[in-house]
């Protein structure tokens, strides 16, 4: 159960449907503005939240394996997948002049904690931490490069 669970989460299908309530919420709080800014704001945001689902979970996979222990793989999970939500969210939000730029966002930061938590914990239930001696300690960008060559 838990790993289809997993697989749904991982899956384009879980990305787009997560996407498209994110979009619906930036849809309704931008309506204000008109159509086409309200438009252009949730257009912009269901594909950055698409993407930031499906990839967002594999830099959370990538941050998870970086803990020998499981605070630090909540930790390292949570903090990277967090750090690459927001600051693609903000960039593109400024970047493209969303009017209520807080409120778009505000809506989404609980659901966002929720789910990155949900997913470390499906992490630790479905894929065991490795050994702290399989992780260079010393330098964790050389334990990401280690990871992608094998």
């Amino acid at each position: 159960m838990l790993s289809r669970l997993r697989r749904l989460v991982d899956s384009v299908v879980g990305a787009i449907l997560g996407g498209a309530v994110y979009g619906a919420w930036v849809l309704y709080v931008n309506w204000d503005a008109g159509l086409r800014i309200a438009g252009t704001a949730a257009a912009a945001h269901w594909a950055m939240s698409t993407l930031l689902t499906y990839c967002g979970t594999g830099l959370m996979r990538r941050c998870y394996r970086l803990g020998s222990r499981p605070l630090e793989a909540i930790l390292f999970a949570c903090g990277g997948g967090l750090t690459l939500t927001y600051a693609l969210l903000i960039s593109v939000h400024l970047a493209i002049g969303t009017p209520h730029l807080a409120l778009t966002l505000a809506a989404g930061v609980v659901p966002n904690l929720v789910f990155c938590i949900s997913y470390v914990s499906l992490l630790l239930r479905t894929e065991p931490l490795r050994a702290a001696q399989s992780i260079n300690r010393e330098d964790p960008l050389e334990a990401l490069s280690n990871e992608s060559a094998s």
